[in-house]
């Protein structure tokens, strides 16, 4: 079976299904919505700015990204969790939970990053 992928667009895991055997090397999305958004938004720039800017050691909140009226905004939140997500992929960035790495894929809840270490 083949191994599975990382969505372009949001930094999910693409699990391998039978019936994309004839088409899994052109697969690149996990979802309808992720290949009509395809990274619409992308922060993973901005978000390695502002980490190269700090501490090696230092976090980030995600929505220091956003100007302030984008804050509240839980669409656009979800795009720079989309880029983390993907910079995490590449091995750029960690995300964390309570000080501790957290797994990109499956976490919940307020998140913070850093540079990896």
């Amino acid at each position: 079976m083949p191994e599975t992928k990382t969505c372009e667009s949001c930094g999910r895991e693409i699990e391998y299904r039978k019936k994309w055997a004839r088409d899994w090397d052109k697969i690149k999305f996990c979802s309808d919505e992720c290949r009509r958004n395809k990274n619409k938004f992308d922060f993973r720039g901005p978000i390695l700015e502002l980490l190269n800017q700090r501490a090696r050691t230092s976090t980030m909140c995600p929505s220091e990204v956003l100007t302030p009226e984008l804050k509240s905004d839980t669409n656009m939140m979800e795009h720079v969790r989309r880029s983390a997500r993907l910079l995490a992929a590449e091995g750029l960035i960690e995300i964390t939970q309570k000080g501790s790495p957290v797994d990109p894929l499956h976490f919940k809840g307020p998140i913070r990053l850093r540079l990896k270490q």
